[in-house]
């Protein structure tokens, strides 16, 4: 039995080669797992603590398979404009790229990335890995395309809310916050409480914080404002949950709504609660100024506590808590994952799938998760010994609460021009509802023919 498999593997690799396939020529081994020794796997990805931490993993896989891994890492809007350009030129630059998966109908409407459900039918190589342990909500968000999966979830993320639990339990600020709002200091349920904390706590130098004098300002909000998908994707949260949507149910232009434009003027009014400079602040600003505890709470993407929480970078480790932020009309939470996709030009897709296999295996996710990461297979969420992870729980309850912005080709347009009018909104520069209502006119032209939205 294991010498016709070899035989069919050095069959296929030989049709490959003679039909034009796309892997390099490998080293055949009577291992299936190491039938693409000697093959060069070329990656791109963002540059932040979460690669790094896949990265520092990689030998094991390289060890395994005989495959060489090489990381191109670049920041967040380099990686796009990097991988744009390799679509385009058709040279086969990477053979598997990790994006945001809002990208993801831009991409296969042109052809960029290939299927997976081709490699999913075959059996898999790697120990450990399960192709039916998975969230499916977060692959279907990552990689479902009109019924194909086209990519897998990487690094996965959602926003929720982080305050610093060391002064919502200080007994002299809960008996101050009760004497001036007649309610008592908590995580807050309601937007009225949400911006009631924010104002508390936003004191100038020389004030008293848990009873000491402050040595600097301190803050009740920390907010991006910047001219930046990080604003758009933290304002998002308050736009659903105040009821507002981009699209209607049928599949209309909403941004112009009353509810949208309430939630967007609810922002405006609550950057005077936060740190001077909120148009210049992205989520990177953000996670400083929660390590530096200079404000009391944040709604933030999840994958920012792993550095709150590391001694090597934050003042603030075991001071914050973590939860879900004020429901309003909707319980919701911003997913805003990416995903791994392999290009169709690429050079080696055979091996780019090992890779996912390896990378989506039980040990290596549990490895992860250890070190800041949040895994893509349902069974490590019922790991209690992951409990003892601060953010674990509220990450969970996150995950299940999470909704994902429009996939639509689109979207990246669209999204330009949401950065655009929160931002000048937030400046001043017009009104919350100018904002919406540009916003609007705006989408009707970038959508122009494709109303309704049919799939988001």
């Amino acid at each position: 039995m294991k010498k016709a498999l070899v035989f069919l593997l050095v069959l296929t690799i030989g049709f490959q080669a003679f039909a034009g396939g796309k892997s390099e020529t490998a080293v055949v081994s009577d291992d299936p797992v190491m039938q693409y020794a000697g093959t060069t796997l070329n990656l791109i990805m963002e540059q932040n603590a979460t690669t790094d931490a896949i990265e520092a993993l990689v030998p094991q896989f390289e060890e395994l398979t005989g495959i060489d891994v090489v990381i191109e890492k670049a920041p967040y809007d380099d990686v796009i404009q990097k991988e744009t350009l390799a679509f385009v030129s058709g040279q086969g630059a990477y053979d598997l790229i990790s994006a945001p998966y809002e990208y993801l109908g831009n991409m296969v409407v042109n052809g960029y990335i290939q299927s997976i459900e081709p490699f999913l039918e075959g059996e898999s190589l790697i120990e450990g890995f399960d192709k039916n342990d998975r969230i499916e909500a977060l692959w279907a968000a990552c990689g479902d395309w009109e019924g194909t999966l086209y990519g897998t979830p990487e690094n996965l993320c959602t926003m929720f809310y982080a305050y610093r639990k060391d002064l919502f339990e200080n007994e002299t600020e809960k008996a101050d916050f009760l004497a001036k709002y007649g309610y008592e200091l908590a995580i807050p349920t309601t937007w009225q409480q949400y911006r009631d904390i924010a104002e508390f706590f936003t004191r100038e130098k020389g004030e008293l914080l848990a009873g000491e004098p402050l040595a600097q300002a301190f803050y009740g909000v920390s907010m991006s404002g910047k001219r930046h998908q990080a604003t758009v994707f933290e304002w998002m949260n308050y736009m659903w949950s105040f009821g507002g949507n981009i699209f209607d149910e049928e599949g209309n232009i909403a941004i112009d709504d009353a509810k949208t434009i309430e939630a967007l003027q609810y922002y405006v009014d609550l950057t005077e609660f936060a740190p001077p400079g909120v148009s210049s602040k992205t989520w990177d600003e953000q996670t400083t100024e929660l390590q530096q505890g200079i404000v009391a709470q944040a709604i933030c993407f999840n994958d920012c506590t792993p550095s709150i929480e590391n001694p090597d970078e934050s003042l603030m480790v075991g001071k914050y808590g973590y939860a879900q932020y004020p429901a309003g009309e909707k319980q919701t939470s911003h997913f805003g994952g990416w995903g791994y996709y392999i290009p169709t030009d690429a050079k080696n897709p055979e091996a780019a799938w090992l890779f996912l296999e390896w990378f989506l295996s039980y040990d290596v996710q549990r490895n992860l998760a250890e070190n800041g990461f949040f895994p893509s297979l349902a069974s490590l969420y019922d790991d209690e010994s992951l409990n003892s992870i601060p953010y674990w729980e509220a990450s969970k309850v996150a995950f299940e609460n999470s909704t994902s912005r429009p996939r639509i080709p689109q979207w990246n347009s669209m999204c330009e021009v949401m950065q655009l009018e929160i931002s000048m909104a937030i400046a001043g520069e017009e009104t919350a509802e100018q904002a919406c209502r540009n916003m609007a006119a705006e989408f009707n032209e970038i959508l122009a023919g494709a109303l309704p939205v049919t799939y988001q």
